[in-house]
């Protein structure tokens, strides 16, 4: 039976300079859906609980990837167990997308029903890494069983009321978000008995950048969508400049992090920086939010969302960019003053008229591209 199925790799057996699988990409594409549901999902009913039910859904999908992911990237390989098992996790992710728009409004017993499903399958994936990984079993063994207390939050959570539903719905993904802090010292051991080095292998790095170029182009889409039939020259000038600000967006992303190595002292940093990665992604779809608002009505409290938001983005990069080069001798000075400067010009922009504002966000991210490829020549 093992033999037609197939085993999952263990730990110590990476693949050297391994590249993105079809299989892996192929499962990226659902969350093309996941954030178009949401992003609809939140302009429809706009309010605050709404992004609250929002933020909480993207973490949860969201959660669901990384585990996946990281599976994937330490013991994945072309076996017919880990064909089904990612196809599996995209039907799942495309059924619970399909109750989005049901949870934002505050209903979330179907959605929970889905992710009771994704973490049974969780834990049963590193069940099945603990039976054939004895290095990694350990380790394995604590992530699945935290994954079936969150499993027994979940169900818990399907008799309470709206708000006690909520709150166990937090606490079971804290937990996921926070298995590594129970398995730490397991995987301390394990990395000294196989002298392996701490790192976000640079396909995963590649899979972050992917998901992150599925939640631009999500932008792209969206206003695609609101600006139909909206021919005049104003609009398409808006148009034309909110497509520019997502391509200079993703062109810093790609100079910024797309040559970089990670390595870390431990698992922990490891794992956190895996967070910023998605942190980046969450705030990219707030971005898109605050786009389509922005072309509604261009207020200046909305002004001033849309361009902290773009700094965010910017700070998130630059402090991945930070980790990787911790080492090396950085001029802080000269960093600072530069990122003091594209805040001070973004906040002045806000007050500009939405022409003016996106002509000169524009003109602030093209800068900072070529600050960015000034500073890597001389490096």
């Amino acid at each position: 039976m093992f033999d037609f199925w197939g085993r999952p790799r263990t730990i110590d057996q990476p693949i050297r300079d391994r590249k993105i699988s079809w299989l892996e990409l192929f499962y990226d594409l659902i969350f093309a859906v996941v954030l178009a549901r949401l992003t609809d999902g939140v302009l429809a009913n706009w309010s605050w609980s709404t992004l609250g039910a929002a933020t909480l859904l993207f973490w949860w999908f969201f959660w669901g990837w990384n585990e996946t992911s990281s599976y994937f990237d330490n013991h994945g390989n072309g076996a017919p167990l880990n064909v089904v098992m990612i196809n599996l996790q995209m039907i799942l992710t495309g059924i619970g997308a399909l109750f989005i728009d049901e949870a934002l409004r505050g209903h979330f017993n179907k959605i929970t029903l889905v992710l009771m499903s994704i973490e049974l399958l969780a834990a049963g994936i590193w069940y099945w890494v603990a039976y054939f990984d004895p290095i990694h079993r350990a380790a394995s063994t604590v992530w699945a069983n935290v994954h079936l207390v969150a499993l027994a939050l979940l169900g818990l959570s399907l008799f309470l009321p709206h708000w006690g539903q909520l709150g166990l719905l937090v606490l079971a993904l804290l937990l996921n978000w926070g298995d590594i802090f129970f398995t730490n010292p397991n995987l301390e051991r394990e990395y000294q008995q196989t002298e392996m080095v701490h790192q976000l292998k640079d396909s995963l790095i590649e899979r972050y950048g992917l998901l992150t170029m599925i939640a631009l182009g999500e932008i792209i889409a969206g206003l695609s969508t609101a600006l139909a039939g909206k021919d005049s020259g104003s609009e398409i000038l808006t148009f034309s400049l909110s497509i520019v600000l997502v391509a200079l967006i993703s062109g810093s992303y790609y100079q910024i992090i797309g040559e970089l190595h990670l390595r870390f002292s431990s698992s922990i940093r490891a794992l956190a920086t895996g967070w910023l990665f998605i942190g980046e992604i969450f705030l990219i779809f707030l971005l898109g939010l605050s786009l389509h608002f922005l072309l509604e009505r261009a207020t200046l409290a909305i002004k001033l969302i849309f361009v902290g938001l773009i700094f965010a983005t910017l700070m998130v990069m630059w402090l991945i960019e930070l980790i990787a080069e911790w080492r090396q001798s950085l001029q802080w000075g000269a960093a600072l003053r530069f990122k003091g400067m594209v805040l001070f010009a973004l906040v002045l922009a806000a007050w500009l008229p939405r022409l003016g504002l996106l002509v000169v966000t524009d003109l602030v991210l093209a800068l900072v591209i070529i600050h960015g490829r000034r500073r890597i020549k001389r490096a």
